[in-house]
């Protein structure tokens, strides 16, 4: 009975998601802003997401974003200034602070002149990733 219980338990977790990639900001350890995904129940198909943006020691928050779907993603990242970044997933758009650790929702779309594209989080070689705007 035990060993039966724990091959279910195996076979309704494998199919979990829990993941994560980050941008290191001037490749710098301490400085980073980071996308977690997380599958609780192997029968879903939604994917929590949290972005985590941390400045050590100073400052790290976790924030929630609008879930996404198994096996696909596609989040793009744009610096508005130092400190001051853009994180874009379909209709949303955020602005990410690094010197406080905050993160906004924007009402309507930046402008798009006003932002220097840093990269996506996104699965290459069935991982999820931080590729940079170089190597896309």
């Amino acid at each position: 009975m035990r060993r039966a219980l724990i091959v279910l338990a195996a076979v309704l977790l494998s199919g979990c998601v829990n993941e994560g990639a980050s941008y290191m900001v001037a490749d710098d350890p301490h400085h980073s802003i980071s996308l977690l995904r997380e599958q609780r129940w192997v029968w879903e198909n939604r994917i929590e997401q949290h972005v985590v943006v941390a400045r050590y020691p100073d400052c790290q928050s976790r924030y929630d974003i609008p879930s996404g779907v198994k096996g696909s993603v596609q989040i793009e990242l744009f610096e508005a200034r130092p400190m001051l970044y853009v994180l874009h997933q379909g209709r949303d758009w955020f602005a990410l602070g690094t010197e406080e650790c905050r993160l906004q929702k924007f009402d309507a779309p930046p402008d798009a002149a006003d932002l220097r594209a840093l990269g996506s989080f996104r699965y290459q070689n069935d991982q999820l990733s931080f590729v940079a705007a170089k190597a896309q």
